[in-house]
Order: C-alpha cells, then structure tokens, then sequence
C-alpha cells in the first residue's frame, strides 16, 4: 500500500469516526434516546415524531455539550502541535507551560473580584486572556535568563509557573466569602462542559476556529521552525516575529478554551504524538490529524464523564488527566533516557 492511498485510508477512517460521533454520543446520558430519534433530530430538529423531552435534551444539553467538545479538543490538540514546534519541545502543551493555569488564575481573580465588566467588554475572559500571555511571556522570560534557551528548560519554567498559578487559584478559594463563590472557582480547576450552551459554542467558535484555519495554512513556516532559526535564515526566513504572533494566538485560544470549559490538561500533549504515530512529524498532515483526534478524545471522555457516576458526572478534566498522565510520564522518562 502506497503512501497516498494510506493518507486516503487514515482520513477517511477519521471522517467516518466523526461523522459518528454524534450519533453515538449523543445517545448515552442519564436520558437514554435512540439512535434514530438522534438522526431525526440533526435532520429535522422540530420532527414531530421524536418525544418533546427527548427533543429538549438533544437541543439544549447533547448538541451544545458536543460541539463544545468538538471546539475545545481540536483547539488544545492543535495547540500543543504548534507550541511544540514554536519551542522544538515535545513535552509542550498549554498545561504543563502553565498558559492554562495561568488563564485560570486571571478569570478566578475576575469573579473573585465581582468585576463583570471591564473596558465595555466581558471581564472573565479578559482576566483569562491577561493570565494567559502572563504566564507565557513569563515562562520564556525565565527559560532565557536562567536557561539559556534550552528546550528543557522551558518545561522545568512551566510546571513552576503551573504550580504558583495553582497555589494562587487555591489562596483564592481559601479566601472566597461563599461557597457559591467555591463552586464556581472550582469550575475553572476541575474542567467540563456541564455549561454548555449555543452562546458558548458561537463565542468559542467566533475565536478559535479563525486560529485554527491560520495554523493550518502556516504548516510549512513550522516545519521550518523544527528545523531551527539558522536554518531558516538560509532559506530566507526570520521565524521571530512570527513565533511572538503564533504564541500570542495561542495564548488567545487557551484562553478562550479555559473560560468555556476550565482547565483540560493532556490533550495538547498526547494527541500530538498519537497523531505522529499515524501520519509522521510534517505539519501539513498533522494539524488536521491533530484537530481530528483531539475533538474525538474530548467528546468520548465527556461521554464517559457523564456514565462514569450514577446521577451524577465526572469533571471532564480528571478523567483527561487520569488517561493522560501514563501518556505524560512515558514521554517524559524516554526523554531522560536519550
């Protein structure tokens, strides 16, 4: 088999998977809804035959939940591809360089504050945004003071800077003066898509499906960027000013993704490297197999999320972290090892 019809295969396969998605994952709840009522609800939303409270939980819970999955795992997938060609790390991703914690951190101290409006815009994602380019303007601070730039180090900084983001996240929760205050700060700590709405998903979508098209048509600058500075100079490209523009996206997208869903972690790790696995290291066939596999992996663990607890759900970021950490620590133990 040629290397063209495998392409063909692998992205056929990961069309079929998708299209299914939806049609399966929208079944299973504490509501159970067949399989059909399912595929009459996505052609015809308002079909009489399908029974009203059936119609109501597909239309305002599974649909949005879905797509907002679909929207935060292709973003943190992507994500992570991209740091880890921007930093030449494969240990990369937005939660262990703490942008996530850090997004966290901004949106936490925003409805700690009560503050609601900010400058005429919404003041939670601007915290998030604001902690966000914090932490990773802080990172590669750190990274090229103390560690002359190296790859390595730029892990190390990270998981510090995750952990004082952290640390502060649970000085707030400390100090917070209702437990309603409580419940909604460990919202951002724990991860999910149990507030799930359309206006998420338009919001989300408005923001990060632009960063992801441009990602996706900037395959080769980060081909090159794997390859390094020098020799990018010799092919006629100065990859700095387009490595600030690409962590300032995607600083941006982890922002956006923390204030829907919270924090996530692994996604933007493990998927990067499952989808090496299939396709090889060329960006041009990783990100779309990136996007692919991460909106799988999120809309299969917050069905498992939902079914893992009888009345009741799981976090969505514990059962991503639960799956991701064995992934985490073999990449971080071969590493060491070469």
């Amino acid at each position: 088999m040629n290397e063209r019809t495998k392409n063909i295969l692998l992205y056929t396969v990961l069309a079929a998977v998708l299209l299914l998605l939806p049609l399966t994952a929208m079944t299973h709840g504490v509501v159970s809804v067949e399989l059909q009522e399912v595929i009459r609800f996505l052609l015809q939303p308002e079909d009489p035959q399908i029974p009203p409270i059936h119609a109501d939980v597909l239309a305002y819970m599974r649909a949005p939940r879905f797509f907002l999955a679909l929207l935060a795992g292709s973003s943190l997938a992507v994500v992570g591809a991209v740091m880890q060609a921007l930093l030449r790390n494969p240990l990369a991703d937005p939660y262990f360089l703490g942008i996530s914690s850090g997004a966290a951190l901004g949106a936490v101290l925003m409805m700690y504050a009560n503050i609601t409006v900010l400058a005429g815009l919404s003041a939670v994602p601007l915290g998030a945004f604001a902690g966000a380019g914090g932490a990773t303007l802080l990172v590669l601070w750190l990274t090229h003071y103390y560690g002359r730039g190296r790859s390595f180090m730029i892990l190390i900084a990270g998981m510090g800077i995750h952990a004082v983001c952290s640390a502060a996240v649970s000085l707030v929760i400390s100090l917070a003066p209702s437990s309603r205050t409580v419940a909604n700060i460990s919202y951002w700590l724990l991860g999910s898509l149990e507030k799930a709405s359309w206006e998420k998903d338009v919001y989300l979508a408005a923001i990060a499906l632009p960063i992801l098209l441009f990602f996706l048509l900037q395959t080769r600058i980060l081909n090159l960027m794997l390859l390094g500075d020098e020799t990018a100079r010799t092919l006629g490209y100065r990859l700095e000013e387009r490595r600030l523009l690409f962590i300032l996206l995607c600083a941006i997208a982890t922002a956006m993704i923390v204030y829907n869903v919270g924090i996530i972690g692994f996604v933007g790790l493990a998927v990067p490297h499952i989808a090496r696995l299939l396709v090889g290291g060329s960006y041009t066939k990783l990100l779309p197999v990136c996007a692919a596999l991460g909106a799988g992996a999120l809309a299969w663990a917050d069905v498992f999320s939902r079914l893992a607890v009888e009345n009741g759900e799981l976090p969505i970021g514990i059962v991503v972290s639960l799956l991701g950490s064995p992934v985490f620590l073999h990449l971080l133990l071969k590493r060491k090892r070469s």
